[in-house]
């Protein structure tokens, strides 16, 4: 813990009753591309003319929804109990409950769902859901969040039994891309050197966070499992297996497994590094 810094114990119900207060964003048309430049839309390589939409302004990718939800880093509260250095962003999942409009206004709220304890060597795992609305109070899309605390377990809680997704061992993928990660100028979603897992990145290189990951992984699936066609969108989730870079090539390898739903993984193929693992797409025929 840095210098100065003192933090209770984790406090379940505490976390479970955390309060959030609902926070309005409006995003222009140009945020939304921003934040499609940051997923990496624009740079050459197989999806350059699918990102045309997202990069005039006529469409919003449905991906955007997490970083608008991107807002205090509520976690670095010394009054969470939570050691904030030693976070790890393990899964996340999206549910799309209608396309984003190019711009607008949408109302955010969020609550802790629950924690479980995996014990004083592995930690906890906290899930959180966020969600996105209009106005209006249209449900727009909502989030789910798992988080590694990995300096927070033994606290006796429940035991986490993740979901297991699996992908098929005996054949090849039904489709595959390769992604260039964003150059340094476009690099928004940068994981602060604060945190204690970009301390080993040390490759001249950036740390890509979460988000970022999450983004560019979602264009890619977009474009094999829904012809780019952000309607047919219905539930994206990942499992972090390991670190993305700027300036480095993905790929995403895709298997259709029922009709509206396949399962995915990304890798860097330069470092020959599993970045997304055990993934799953939903989505309408």
């Amino acid at each position: 813990m840095g210098q100065g810094l003192h933090f209770v114990s984790l406090d379940y119900q505490k976390l479970i009753n955390w309060r959030f207060p609902a926070v309005t964003r409006h995003y222009t048309a140009e945020d939304a591309v921003r934040f499609a430049r940051g997923f990496g839309a624009g740079l050459s390589g197989p999806l350059h003319e699918s990102d045309a939409p997202y990069l005039s302004g006529r469409k919003a990718l449905p991906v955007i929804a997490v970083p608008l939800t991107d807002g205090e880093f509520w976690q670095q509260n010394p009054e969470t109990g939570i050691d904030w250095r030693q976070i790890i962003h393990a899964e996340e999942a999206l549910t799309m409950h209608r396309p984003l409009p190019a711009q607008g206004g949408v109302v955010i709220t969020q609550r802790v769902e629950e924690i479980f304890d995996r014990g004083t060597e592995k930690g906890a795992v906290m899930l959180q859901k966020q969600f996105l609305h209009d106005e209006n109070n249209v449900p727009l899309a909502s989030i789910d969040v798992t988080t590694v605390l990995r300096g927070n377990g033994g606290f006796g809680g429940k035991s986490y039994e993740p979901a297991k997704v699996r992908l098929p061992e005996d054949r090849a993928p039904d489709a595959t891309v390769e992604i260039v990660t964003p150059s340094e100028r476009d690099a928004i979603f940068r994981l602060s050197a604060e945190i204690k897992a970009a301390a080993s990145a040390g490759n001249g290189k950036s740390m890509m966070r979460g988000v970022g990951c999450f983004g560019l992984a979602g264009r890619g699936v977009l474009q094999l499992a829904c012809d780019n066609q952000p309607e047919r969108l219905k539930r994206l989730g990942v499992r972090y297996a390991g670190p993305m870079y700027t300036d480095e090539v993905m790929r995403i390898e895709l298997w259709h497994v029922q009709p509206g739903m396949a399962v995915f993984r990304m890798w860097s193929v330069g470092r020959k590094a599993l970045v997304l693992n055990n993934c799953y797409v939903e989505f309408s025929a």
